[in-house]
């Protein structure tokens, strides 16, 4: 089984959500991405997604677009980027996403690009700016190399697609709602959104993670009986990062009580 659908796994077991965090490669400086990582695990984190050097997006807030700037002078390349962020995981257990948005996609193309996460030993693909489509059959492509693909949904538009894939058990990222990274978390919205994905699934089984929004224990307590199965927080993991290794475990410790379920319910 792929490392991070074994953890999903085990979040479920445990009756818990799975803890997410972002980083951009070689944040804040490259000399202290390394140490960096290790404390976020050593903290809690169970997965991190880790974002290739990319021009900045729009859809980013002004600090991750900052983060692009920065990063993209302090690593090479994606394979530069993944095997510094894997240096920093001291057990191997713990599972890496490589974010690549288009460009850097396109710079590699699909094989080598899927070459690469193997090599640098990752585990899962993000890849948020390809039409839905298009991620479908990537995801195949990247099982077929013991990868899995993280779906990232558009839009409602994008619902029947998924249905419609034999796509078996997939792991989906959810946006909580339409705004930048960084922006205010809305429970409410996020809650409607997983509605509608799990009715549109119709009972069959996805691993779903929401993103955008969600800061700190707070964010995270709010989603904690709902039916995701884990969250990603990436700006203000980003913005711990910068103050050092001591804000970022802090930042994390606080988190960790708030995955608890506070009943028997599963993420399914």
């Amino acid at each position: 089984m792929n490392r991070l659908t074994q953890s999903l796994e085990q979040c479920r077991e445990q009756r818990r959500l799975l803890l997410v965090g972002f980083l951009p490669a070689g944040w804040p400086e490259r000399s202290q991405h390394e140490s960096s990582v290790a404390a976020a695990f050593d903290a809690g984190i169970d997965a991190l997604e880790i974002a290739v050097p990319n021009p900045p997006l729009l859809m980013d807030g002004p600090l991750l677009r900052r983060a692009a700037a920065v990063t993209s002078r302090e690593v090479t390349d994606a394979a530069d980027a993944l095997t510094l962020a894997a240096r920093g995981r001291a057990d191997r257990r713990c599972p890496l996403i490589a974010l690549f948005y288009r460009h850097a996609a396109e710079e590699l193309g699909l094989s080598q690009l899927l070459d690469v996460c193997v090599e640098a030993g990752a585990d899962a693909v993000l890849m948020p700016e390809h039409p839905f489509a298009e991620q479908l059959q990537i995801a195949e492509k990247a099982r077929a190399r013991g990868l899995e693909q993280v779906l990232f949904l558009h839009q409602e538009d994008d619902l029947p697609l998924l249905t419609a894939t034999g796509l078996d058990r997939p792991v989906i990222y959810m946006q909580s709602a339409d705004l930048q990274t960084g922006g205010p978390f809305d429970a409410d919205k996020a809650r409607e959104r997983l509605g509608e994905l799990r009715e549109a699934l119709g009972g069959r089984d996805a691993f779903v993670l929401v993103g955008f929004g969600v800061h700190g224990a707070e964010e995270v307590g709010e989603l904690a009986d709902s039916s995701a199965d884990g969250v990603i927080v990436g700006t203000a993991l980003t913005r711990a990062a910068e103050g050092g290794t001591a804000p970022l475990v802090d930042l994390v410790t606080t988190m960790l009580p708030a995955l608890a379920r506070p009943c028997a319910s599963s993420g399914v």
